[in-house]
């Protein structure tokens, strides 16, 4: 790939303390209560609570990332952070408005939102896609994301307990898994490609945007896309933007990585013996976690980690993950006020 290809990164943000959008979000999950198939955690806090992740995601990218193009922000409900320095020329808010079909909007599905990132203006055919709990924690090049032939290099793990009958797969895992499986239904009937046994592993994944829109375009995908961006919240019944990856896989632009995640249990002689085996799938891997406390270790060898709330997220859990961030990354970046 050449070195001067522009490379976008997009993130998805929502301040979750705004009256006006947790009113809106109480109306609609009222109004859909018992219409849809919901996720079992489509509606809890933590899906959108903000600890500060998101200034210190930016840090990470000036401190790591500084070959980025352009930073793309998508938000509703008129939201801006307010320590964000709108006037960087680097820095561009996308309103929910401006991606959306008409009478699709509010939502607070943000699967619907991934599907509508291609319709950003200015948005450069290659871009990364993050989530504002993802941190950048060592100098990582281009080709990190993009091989030399231009190519997506997507990281992905195994599924475990797959089953030839798929319909009795799906019910045996949960909502996010029926839907990773859907996606990979929808790659075998218009494709006739077998994808079932790879799953995304949680990180920054980059994409092409004429692919992903020859894609969502096709005669076949384009009507459930068309309908699961109308869903005010997340259900089992969508595909998810892993469906771009494979359809990259498939069609010769994408080179697929297998990931493996640090182990960092209670169990540490195992845990050492497991990485120490699969050291050289591990040591690109992103790192998930929930309690920095128990992973700092694993985060401190990652070249990207994830700080993920979960419903069992205390405040002493919150307030440690906070000071983490604010002890990894204390420098304010040029993205700040």
């Amino acid at each position: 790939m050449k070195t001067d290809t522009k490379i976008d990164l997009v993130y998805l943000w929502v301040d979750d303390t705004d009256k006006n959008w947790r009113a809106q979000k109480d109306k609609w999950l009222e109004i859909i209560k018992g219409q849809k198939p919901v996720y079992a955690d489509a509606a809890i806090d933590a899906r959108w609570r903000d600890n500060g992740e998101f200034r210190y995601s930016l840090r990470s990218v000036e401190k790591h990332m500084s070959w980025v193009n352009h930073i793309y922000i998508i938000t509703g409900f008129g939201q801006i952070p307010k320590w964000l320095n709108t006037k960087h020329p680097q820095i561009t808010i996308v309103p929910h408005e401006d991606i959306f079909p008409d009478g699709a909007l509010p939502t607070f599905n943000a699967t619907a939102i991934e599907m509508c990132i291609p319709n950003i203006k200015g948005l450069s055919e290659r871009f990364l896609l993050m989530n504002d709990d993802m941190f950048f924690n060592r100098d990582l090049t281009p080709s990190y994301f993009y091989d030399r032939r231009g190519r997506a290099r997507v990281r992905f793990s195994n599924h475990s307990g797959r089953l030839k009958n798929i319909e009795q797969w799906k019910s045996n895992v949960d909502e996010y898994n029926q839907t990773l499986i859907l996606s990979a239904e929808f790659i075998e009937r218009t494709f006739n490609k077998n994808v079932y046994k790879y799953r995304p592993s949680h990180g920054v994944d980059p994409y092409l945007k004429s692919s992903w829109i020859e894609c969502r375009n096709h005669p076949k995908i384009a009507p459930q896309i068309d309908a699961q961006i109308y869903n005010k919240f997340r259900t089992n019944t969508e595909v998810q933007r892993w469906l771009f990856n494979l359809y990259d896989l498939i069609q010769g632009r994408a080179k697929f990585v297998h990931s493996r995640a640090r182990k960092f249990t209670r169990h540490k002689i195992t845990d050492a013996i497991y990485n120490t085996i699969f050291a050289p799938w591990i040591r690109n891997s992103a790192v998930y976690c929930t309690d920095t406390r128990t992973a700092r270790n694993a985060i401190l060898r990652a070249p990207i980690f994830c700080i993920n709330d979960s419903r069992d997220s205390d405040d002493a859990i919150l307030c440690a993950n906070a000071e983490f961030m604010a002890e990894h990354f204390p420098e304010k970046s040029k993205f700040e006020k």
